[in-house]
């Protein structure tokens, strides 16, 4: 069971991520638009997928800190699932993209994928010290 604590962080991030995809709504509109992306419908995938992206990442943090390796694993799950889906929209939607383009969403995928895992690995961190300071 989460403590209200928990729950108050588990919002922030994913608000936090929510927020963040209106900056990624608009890098897909002025640069993926005229290759066939609909920003519109990226933008509402992105929505709903990153809050639940958020809250998974939050609650996988919380499994691994208390080492619940099979919580640790659905929640790994989910917040992968939920991360890709709009960059896999992305691949699907897009139509006669140069070469150049693929190679930068794939770059962006990257530089995504090693930030959110940086960012679990730092929450992770400051949750032990925290907990080890207690």
């Amino acid at each position: 069971m989460r403590t209200k604590r928990q729950t108050f962080w588990e919002r922030i991030w994913a608000s936090t991520i929510v927020l963040y995809t209106f900056v990624a709504t608009f890098v897909v509109w002025k640069a993926l638009h005229k290759y066939g992306v609909n920003p519109y419908l990226f933008f509402v995938i992105d929505l709903i997928t990153s809050w639940f992206y958020g809250l998974a990442s939050a609650r996988l943090v919380v499994a691994v800190i208390k080492k619940r390796w099979s919580e640790t694993q659905k929640w790994g799950w989910l917040s992968a699932l939920n991360f890709m889906l709009p960059q896999v929209y992305i691949l699907v939607a897009a139509n006669h993209v140069p070469k150049d383009v693929y190679i930068i969403i794939f770059s962006v995928i990257g530089v995504m994928a090693a930030f959110a895992a940086l960012g679990v690995v730092s929450q992770i961190r400051a949750a032990r010290k925290e907990k080890s300071a207690e």
